[in-house]
């Protein structure tokens, strides 16, 4: 009787698994070592970066497409295709950030001013030619006008954002809002301005997600999706079989990836088609 009863657990066991992995769908797996940064755009094409900054442009199938290298490499801190036109890199370690076309073709690159900006930490493209910069020289929010070269806009963050480590670990524009994820604390929400509105709970240190109203990333193997208006959060368990670091949605895929590797779905066919 006893093994009869052991043999159903494990056959529900086994039909759980299958299901939530039937759930999910097929997947497309790209091989790719000392993947660095992943970011999608509006097109569904998938662009990654390696540790020595080179990018590579995917589509939404996993077919390679094209790349580029820079003249100076380096690690980038930050990625960004998500533009409806550019598509925006920065390093830190070069001080040095890029804007490229659809087609990864430089057409802005340059130096931070170290007049106008001492040591820029994490930088992200705004609206109308500008840059946000976290500039940790002087602990401040910066909005930098790379086309006539000049600070427009210098908000002291250690004011603003009062009792904070300011252990910025990025920085995103998106929906006309800045978004600060700051180690321990959350995800600190500002308007275009530089004004504070909220903090969010997210409990990583990830790069932001987003996917319509949400914050999206990774925590004990669930999607966590924070919608920044309401506050309410959903969670969804990843797929069976895989250990990604980190998701990101858009309205044709759901990738998840590590430091080797990027897992595509087909966002119709798994649990987040309802968003």
């Amino acid at each position: 009787m006893k093994f009869r009863v052991l043999i159903l657990l494990l056959s529900c066991i086994s039909l759980q698994s299958f299901c939530q992995n039937e759930s999910w769908g097929d997947f497309i797996k790209i091989d790719f070592p000392k993947l660095d940064q992943l970011s999608l755009d509006n097109q569904g094409f998938i662009f990654l970066a390696d540790l020595e900054g080179n990018i590579y442009q995917y589509d939404r199938n996993g077919k390679f497409i094209n790349n580029f290298s820079p003249a100076r490499q380096g690690s980038l801190s930050q990625l960004e295709a998500f533009w409806t036109v550019n598509i925006f890199t920065f390093s830190t370690d070069l001080q040095e950030y890029r804007i490229l076309n659809r087609f990864i073709i430089p057409i802005a690159e340059n130096r931070f001013p170290m007049d106008l900006v001492g040591l820029a930490k994490m930088a992200t493209l705004g609206n109308n030619n500008v840059i946000w910069v976290y500039d940790e020289t002087d602990l401040s929010l910066k909005q930098f006008d790379y086309i006539r070269g000049r600070i427009i806009q210098n908000q002291p963050l250690n004011l603003i954002l009062d009792r904070s480590s300011l252990e910025i670990t990025d920085i995103k524009e998106y929906q006309n809002l800045l978004f600060l994820n700051i180690r321990d604390e959350g995800v600190f929400v500002l308007d275009n301005q530089g004004n504070f509105i909220k903090r969010i709970k997210v409990e990583s240190d990830q790069k932001i997600g987003f996917w319509k109203s949400n914050v999206v990333y990774l925590k004990d193997k669930k999607i966590n999706l924070v919608n920044f208006q309401s506050d309410e959060t959903e969670e969804i368990e990843v797929p069976i079989g895989i250990e990604p670091k980190a998701v990101r949605i858009n309205r044709n895929n759901v990738l998840f990836f590590d430091s080797n590797q990027v897992w595509i779905y087909n966002k119709s066919e798994t649990p987040l088609d309802k968003f």
